[in-house]
């Protein structure tokens, strides 16, 4: 009589490697310099940095457009990479001298920028584009596919939904959140980790569409959903 075969035993590298770095953020905090966690710091621009990826990455496969329905679901998520990245400089306040110092690092602020009653209306509009772009194609087709396959990467999103409940704790934001957990390089560790696994969800998603997408799809490029 056969035995029935096994899978091979298989680790998620990535998705580990997200958790481990999820997980340290707390020791982290304890040994790095508070300096590194200030405003305009060496943290937060990590955060422009892997944010600058994740745009990227959409942008070059909008671009690209093979198939057109990943082209197009990436060009939703262009919207979401910049606000990111506006929130993270301050709306561009952090490209000029700081308002004050405090005793955790200097504090920039947007109010005396000359565009800033622009923003939350362009955010809006951002917002609503990408929605309507999104429901005009359908794009959540290829999610349910994803999903349906059973090849979404829920460890990775996990990831960045831990991340936000830890910067939120750091921040005092929640109830029964730990004492120790309430300080600003924890805050900006985990916000820094949830980005990262943000890209990695982003990345996961689109390749699992891309390979799924039949044949022939990049010929719509010409359709009215391309436009």
């Amino acid at each position: 009589m056969t035995m029935p075969s096994r899978a091979p035993f298989s680790v998620n590298i990535p998705a580990l490697a997200l958790i481990l770095l999820l997980l340290s953020c707390y020791p982290l905090s304890i040994v790095l310099p508070p300096s590194w966690a200030w405003e305009n710091g060496a943290i937060e621009d990590g955060d422009v940095i892997v944010l600058g990826v994740g745009l990227a990455w959409a942008f070059v496969t909008w671009m690209r457009a093979q198939p057109v329905s990943v082209a197009l679901l990436a060009r939703c998520v262009l919207p979401i990479w910049i606000i990111l990245i506006g929130r993270e400089m301050s709306w561009g306040a952090v490209l000029f001298a700081p308002d004050h110092m405090t005793a955790e690092g200097p504090v920039f602020t947007s109010h005396h920028l000359w565009y800033r009653p622009f923003v939350t209306p362009v955010l809006c509009a951002l917002f609503a584009w990408s929605a309507w772009s999104a429901w005009r194609c359908r794009l959540d087709k290829q999610l349910y596919s994803v999903l349906e396959r059973g090849r979404f990467p829920w460890l990775p999103m996990l990831t960045v939904l831990a991340a936000a409940v830890g910067s939120s704790c750091a921040e005092s934001h929640l109830p029964y959140c730990l004492a120790t957990l309430r300080n600003q390089r924890f805050e900006e560790l985990t916000e820094l980790a949830g980005y990262i696994a943000l890209v990695v969800v982003q990345a996961r998603v689109l390749g699992e569409c891309r390979a799924a997408a039949p044949h022939g799809t990049a010929a719509a490029a010409s359709s009215p959903a391309a436009t």
